[in-house]
C-alpha cells in the first residue's frame, strides 16, 4: 500500500472561462511536490485551505505524513512581531489552516517535511521566530532567492553529523536550490539545528524526540528529477509515513 501524504496548498486568484468567476481563490501547489511523492512510493493528497478545527482533524486521521509546502511569508504576530518594512505578502486565512494542521500532526506524531515556508511554519508553531527579511536583518547574507531555474542548486550547506539529515544525506556538504527571503532565526524548544549555509543561515531542523519532523529552506521537489540527494530525503519521509 501506498502512504497517503498530505500537501498543504497555497492560495492563488485563478480565472475560468466565465466573465463572472474571474478573481475567485484557489487552493494549488506546484505539481513538483505530488511527483516526488509519487516517484518515492506515496500517494499524494492536497489539503485545502479550511477554517475548521474538527475538518483538519478528519483529514489527517486519513494521512501518514504530511508536508507543509513553500509558500508567502508568515504573519509576524503569530511570533509575538509587528510587520517590518520587507514583510512581502501574507496569507492570514492560510497561515490559521497551517498552524493548526501542524500542532495536530505533531500532537499525532505524524512524519512531517517542511519545505520552505514548511520549515519557518514547524519552527512557529513550536515556539520560535524569523527573520522577516534576510536581506535587511542578517548583513553579508548569501542570495538565498537565486533567479536561476529551480533545477539549478547555487550554494551548499553543511550538515551536522549527528542529524537525520546527515544519515539521509552521508555527506558533510550537499549544494541545495534557495528562493527566500525569510529563515529561521531562533530555533524553537526542543529542534536542533540540522543544516546551515556558510553565511550562517539556519537550513534545516529537526525534532529529534519524533521519528521523522524535519524541515528543510530549500526545495528539494524542484531538483528531485536531477538529484539523488533529493530523492533520498522524499525517499526517507515516504519510508517513514509507511512505518
Amino acid at each position: 500500500m501506498h502512504p497517503l501524504i498530505g500537501i498543504t496548498c497555497s492560495t492563488t486568484i485563478g480565472s475560468s472561462w466565465s466573465v463572472n468567476s474571474l478573481g475567485r481563490l484557489q487552493d494549488a501547489v506546484y505539481r513538483n511536490y505530488s511527483q516526488a511523492i509519487e516517484f518515492c512510493g506515496g500517494a499524494p493528497i492536497l489539503i485545502p485551505v479550511i477554517k475548521k478545527t474538527t475538518a483538519l482533524e478528519s483529514i489527517l486521521s486519513k494521512l501518514d505524513g504530511l508536508i507543509l509546502s513553500g509558500g508567502n511569508d508568515i504573519h509576524p504576530r503569530f511570533y509575538g512581531e509587528e510587520p517590518l518594512l520587507k514583510l512581502e505578502a501574507i496569507d492570514a486565512e492560510r497561515d490559521a489552516t497551517e498552524i493548526e494542521l501542524t500542532r495536530l500532526a505533531l500532537e499525532m506524531d505524524m512524519p512531517i517535511l517542511g519545505i520552505c515556508r514548511g520549515i519557518q511554519v514547524l519552527n512557529v508553531v513550536s515556539g520560535g521566530t524569523l527573520y522577516q527579511d534576510l536581506f535587511s536583518q542578517k548583513p553579508n547574507c548569501l542570495k538565498h532567492r537565486q533567479e536561476a531555474d529551480m533545477q539549478v542548486q547555487t550554494h551548499r550547506i553543511r550538515l551536522d553529523r549527528e542529524s537525520l539529515l546527515y544519515q539521509i544525506f552521508k555527506k558533510d556538504e550537499v549544494w541545495v536550490n534557495s528562493r527566500h527571503h525569510q529563515a529561521v532565526k531562533d530555533v524553537a524548544p526542543g529542534y536542533r539545528i540540522a543544516a546551515v549555509a556558510s553565511d550562517g543561515v539556519i537550513e534545516g531542523i529537526e525534532d529529534l524526540s519524533r521519528k521523522f519532523v524535519v524541515g528543510v529552506q530549500w526545495h528539494p521537489e524542484g531538483t528531485w528529477e536531477v538529484d539523488e540527494d533529493s530523492q533520498n530525503l522524499f525517499r526517507a519521509f515516504v519510508e517513514a509515513a509507511m512505518r
